[in-house]
């Protein structure tokens, strides 16, 4: 536990997820209820008096280091586009309160939507009421494609993220034995389409790996380190472990750690990887006991998000590989919009600060 409780004070002293994708603590609020209110108020003033577009970007939750960096990038994108720009979100992983925030920014004025669902399917309808009135919509994290959102926003596509853990896994673990999957939630479009795409990926190209169960946290670090505890006692034969969320990797690694220190397991007996953020994976990568996790940073995504929704306001053309006023590029893809991946392992871990 001694691990779990310096993630969590590193996550504090970052004011942030990372998740599996993330890691939660204490929510540290953008501002209080009141200021929010006022920063809200103001910014619709200059939007409907023509002086600045409003654009509302809304993560899945906040309390997270992930968010607190996208929150960063799309508040840099803001100033760098002339646009006033209102980061928010729930304090919890909740779909109905989400919608009631961005119903709530439509009709304070917002001219743009970059959003996280938190269910694809949920956001549908006020999307669909935000296109009626002119409002351009964004996904950013995770999809809702199925909706009249414009563009997401994401590292690479959800199948291509997940054949890369499912190949980095099958090394570990020799081609075959037994896996779990760890996911944030089962409501969340980016985490079914990993799952989705890692067992297709299993069926095809690994037929001697066998999935035994797949558990969800929730977006709870603390859910997630007990998710992994019981999977590694209800599955004795258990080879390796996927987390598709930033805090299911590392909550997977301290399980273990504490299990091979209890004399329950051995070293390297059971291997992890997963979407995993440098500073909450590297005393594991730097041990042996993560090899090597995926990763990007969301203070991109949330960047790509306010500069793609700039582009839609000005009616930039959006097309091939773009170049934003920060430098850093973004590659489209019909109606997507990717940042990259990042592998991490031993030999770059010190590389990267987020």
């Amino acid at each position: 536990m001694k691990k779990i409780l310096s993630i969590t004070a590193l996550l504090l002293a970052t004011v942030m997820v990372t998740a599996a994708c993330g890691s939660k603590e204490t929510a540290q609020p953008a501002a209080p209820e009141t200021e929010k209110e006022q920063s809200s108020e103001t910014a619709s003033k200059d939007s409907e008096s023509g002086e600045k577009p409003l654009y509302f970007v809304n993560p899945k939750s906040i309390g997270y280091a992930y968010w607190d960096l996208a929150q960063k990038g799309a508040e840099a994108a803001g100033a760098d586009v002339g646009a006033e720009v209102v980061f928010n979100g729930t304090t919890d992983v909740n779909s109905a309160k989400q919608i009631d925030m961005i119903e709530d920014m439509m009709t304070r004025g917002a001219t743009g939507l970059v959003v996280a669902p938190n269910d694809a399917k949920a956001v549908a309808s006020v999307f669909s009421r935000a296109r009626a009135q002119g409002i351009n919509v964004i996904t950013f994290d995770s999809d809702a494609p199925d909706t009249e959102r414009q563009y997401y926003v994401g590292a690479d596509t959800d199948q291509k993220l997940a054949e890369q853990l499912i190949d980095i896994i099958a090394e570990d673990i020799g081609g075959k034995g037994e896996i779990a999957f760890m996911v944030a939630g089962l409501g969340a479009e980016n985490q079914i389409a990993k799952m989705d795409a890692a067992k297709a990926k299993l069926e095809a190209d690994y037929p001697d790996i066998e999935l035994v169960a797949t558990v969800s946290s929730n977006d709870e670090m603390q859910v997630s380190l007990t998710n992994a505890q019981n999977l590694l006692k209800t599955y004795p034969d258990l080879k390796g472990i996927v987390g598709f969320a930033g805090g299911e990797a590392p909550s997977a690694a301290e399980a273990v750690e504490q299990a091979v220190n209890a004399g329950e397991l051995e070293a390297g007996q059971v291997k992890i990887t997963g979407i995993g953020w440098p500073n909450m994976c590297r005393d594991y990568i730097k041990n042996g006991t993560i090899n090597k996790v995926l990763a990007w940073q969301s203070e991109t995504l949330g960047y790509a998000g306010v500069y793609l929704l700039d582009c839609l306001d000005k009616g930039v053309k959006i097309e091939g590989e773009m170049e934003m006023p920060n430098g850093k590029t973004i590659n489209i893809d019909g109606a997507n919009a990717f940042t990259g991946l990042i592998v991490i392992s031993k030999d770059n871990v010190d590389d990267y600060d987020f």
